[in-house]
């Protein structure tokens, strides 16, 4: 009896899958003085089983430490990036200090949001990024803000649909 019931758990268990989730944004650019750039409502899965990783590429007018971007999803913040300070945000940036847009360039990189904090944001399956430029983001460039984009990689959480078989078969072991 006790092997019947312990299958009937393991078939039980067995109905949640995890798959791989990358969530895109972007392309997207902004003008003047310090752009904000809000990029709502992403849609996401609810549940996650591990650690996201966040690629992001940005490009603009960021060639002093006064032209930086403060990041945050949902108001959560992962720091300040091309400040000329490596030690103040999640990212892993080669360098902390970018250079004009007008130069072509735009850098990548990562950083890591642990488990427990991207859950919550996730929770109401949507996400929110906000990116808030310093008013020294302004000069010399067609855009400020000439590019932001990216990917959020995770492994979500997905029910499996039981078959009508299994309904059956629990009271057949019993």
């Amino acid at each position: 009896m006790k092997k019947q019931i312990g299958l009937l758990v393991a078939c039980l268990v067995m109905s949640i899958n995890v798959n791989a989730a990358v969530i895109n944004f972007g392309p997207v650019s902004a003008t003047g003085l310090g752009p904000d750039i809000s990029i709502d409502n992403l849609v996401t899965p609810t549940a996650t089983t591990g650690d996201a990783v966040m690629t992001l590429n940005i490009g603009g007018d960021f060639d002093w430490t006064s032209e930086y971007v403060d990041i945050s999803f949902d108001g959560i913040s992962l720091g300040r990036v091309f400040d000329n300070d490596t030690t103040n945000d999640a990212f892993n940036f080669a360098s902390d200090l970018g250079t004009r847009h007008d130069s072509g360039t735009v850098f990548t990189g990562t950083a890591i949001i642990s488990q427990s904090v991207f859950a919550g944001l996730i929770s109401d399956g949507f996400l929110n990024l906000f990116f808030d430029t310093s008013n020294g983001v302004n000069c010399c460039t067609l855009n400020s803000v000439g590019h932001i984009s990216g990917t959020i990689a995770f492994n979500e959480v997905s029910a499996v649909p039981l078959p009508a078989a299994l309904f059956m078969f629990g009271p057949a072991l019993l």
